[in-house]
């Protein structure tokens, strides 16, 4: 599977997957090298970046540079590059803390533009689970799910099972739930959800 990590600014730790594409979202490209790790490019505005940390940039690596007024943001712009080029696993890591508006942006372009993308920092991990039967390793203490639209779910080997239950994007029902097995099923019939999976107490 074609892998893309993309990295932000506000990255902690970068996740080492072999034979993935490390890509920086505008400063996030100085922690890809700082690192030791290959730059495939690098993608954004590049305000973050210091002038003369850019210029030298420029002459090193593939950027690919875009005005600071414009209608998409840097992670945006990123994860289009990533999807055109036929990435099939998309990693955003840095984009679950720092501006809540941001957050949310990221968290929508998940629900509604890139059912492929895993969005990750040190301790918790946003993905898309759509329809048919998957099953999820205790990986986390807390594991949450989040209706995207109207979604019937069966929920096996958690502490709060479901059975063919109805869940809307309003319900916050299956938040703060735990695997009690050492594996868990998800099966969805009908809909989609969001699984948040986090080791913040």
């Amino acid at each position: 599977m074609k892998t893309a990590v993309l990295v932000t600014p506000l990255t902690v730790t970068i996740p080492i997957i072999k034979d993935a594409d490390y890509i920086g979202v505008d400063a996030g490209c100085i922690k890809i090298l700082k690192q030791g790790l290959k730059l495939a490019f690098g993608v954004g505005d590049f305000d973050s970046m210091d002038p003369e940390t850019f210029e030298k940039m420029k002459n090193i690596s593939n950027l690919v540079i875009h005005p600071v007024r414009k209608n998409e943001t840097d992670s945006e712009l990123a994860l289009e590059i990533c999807q055109k080029k036929g990435y099939e696993r998309l990693i955003l890591c840095g984009g679950l803390h720092g501006r809540i508006d941001h957050t949310i942006a990221n968290i929508r372009l998940l629900m509604y533009r890139f059912p492929n993308l895993i969005l990750e920092d040190d301790h918790q991990r946003i993905y898309y689970l759509s329809k048919g039967d998957h099953v999820l390793k205790k990986n986390s203490t807390h594991i949450s799910f989040f209706a995207v639209e109207k979604t019937v779910v069966t929920l096996k080997g958690f502490a709060y099972p479901l059975d063919k239950y109805t869940v809307y994007p309003k319900d916050i029902l299956t938040v703060s739930n735990e695997i009690v097995e050492e594996s868990a099923r998800v099966e969805i019939h009908q809909g989609s959800l969001l699984c948040v999976e986090t080791d913040i107490q």
